[in-house]
């Protein structure tokens, strides 16, 4: 027993490792993605999983491609890019044209990730600049949403009658329990059900990939801000929050590691300056994408947040001075 012990090599703590790599954390938001793309799937049709599919793989194609050509380490195994893909098939409606979708990855992948250097080197979000450029120049062909069901009959979304200033529920605008499900809704694919993107939501908060304080924040300012402005309707706070992208942004986008704030505080004015921004698109304007222009704007002023809210060195009375370097964030 005393030989052993006299082999038994020591060191610094700790001592207890858990294999929390890039690939491991992308395959658990893949996981987390499984519930709203299986109810998009079952509201929408196969249609939905070509979608994701074909994002997916332009997404790792186009990441090999652009680091082979310009002679950089290839990084598809670390899985940033599935996601990326993922995600941009479950932010368009079931019919948004295949060319859409690949034209939306590559610029994700090309432009908004791999320009900038690559994983944790991008300021904005890429599949979320990528939704709002193509809604920004390809609307006529992904705006066009349906309700669930084989007739494919042609929709809007809750959104448009519950934005643009008004202060009450259109009796067009699903109850709410139909939307918190995602019954007879029509939209983008992967928000139609909020209960199975709380299931993915719990699922990443349990595994420790995303700081619950982000969603939980992003989405009660949200509403708080919409029910100051309706008088606390509470219908109305709630219908904001069932309707459209919020609940799906703030689980899977807002929570990104590489766009979003790194410092405790900074992940708290993230959520909320998010929360606040959403509302006020939703309420002041009818074009619908709130969510997207609002992640983007707190993705930029991300490394600002982060700069002003650096966590206070113990025994210092005042934070550190020091520029907040976005290079160090992979």
């Amino acid at each position: 027993m005393m030989e052993k012990l006299k082999n038994m090599k020591s060191g610094p703590s700790p001592h207890i490792r858990t294999p929390r790599t890039t690939p491991w954390v992308m395959t658990q938001v893949l996981i987390a993605l499984i519930p709203p793309a299986a109810a998009a799937t079952y509201f929408f049709g196969w249609k939905v999983l070509l979608l994701i599919a074909l994002g997916m793989l332009t997404s790792v194609a186009s990441e090999y491609l652009f680091q082979k050509l310009t002679y950089r380490k290839i990084t598809i195994n670390d899985r940033s890019a599935l996601v990326t893909g993922a995600l941009l098939g479950l932010s368009l409606p079931v019919t948004a044209p295949w060319w859409t979708v690949v034209i939306g990855s590559v610029f994700a992948i090309v432009i908004v990730k791999q320009l900038p250097g690559g994983i944790g080197k991008n300021t904005f979000n890429p599949a979320v600049a990528a939704r709002v450029m193509l809604k920004a120049f390809f609307s006529p062909w992904i705006t066009n949403w349906v309700l669930p069901g084989p007739d494919a009959m042609s929709s809007a979304t809750p959104l448009e009658y519950i934005g643009g200033g008004v202060k009450i529920v259109s009796e067009k605008v699903p109850d709410l329990f139909d939307l918190f499900m995602g019954f007879n809704l029509g939209g983008n694919a992967g928000e139609t059900s909020k209960l199975l993107i709380l299931v993915g939501m719990i699922y990443l908060i349990v595994r420790r990939i995303i700081n619950p304080k982000i969603p939980i924040l992003y989405i009660l300012t949200a509403m708080l801000v919409t029910g100051f402005y309706s008088g606390f309707n509470l219908e109305f706070m709630a219908s904001h929050a069932f309707s459209g992208t919020l609940f799906f942004a703030a689980t899977y986008m807002a929570t990104d590691y590489s766009s979003g704030a790194l410092t405790p505080e900074g992940k708290t004015v993230f959520a909320i300056g998010a929360g606040v921004l959403t509302a006020f698109f939703r309420i002041a304007f009818t074009y619908p994408g709130g969510v997207g222009f609002a992640i983007l704007i707190m993705n930029a002023l991300a490394p600002h947040i982060d700069q002003k809210l650096m966590p206070r060195i113990y025994g210092h009375k005042r934070r550190p001075d020091v520029k907040f370097n976005r290079q160090k964030r992979a």
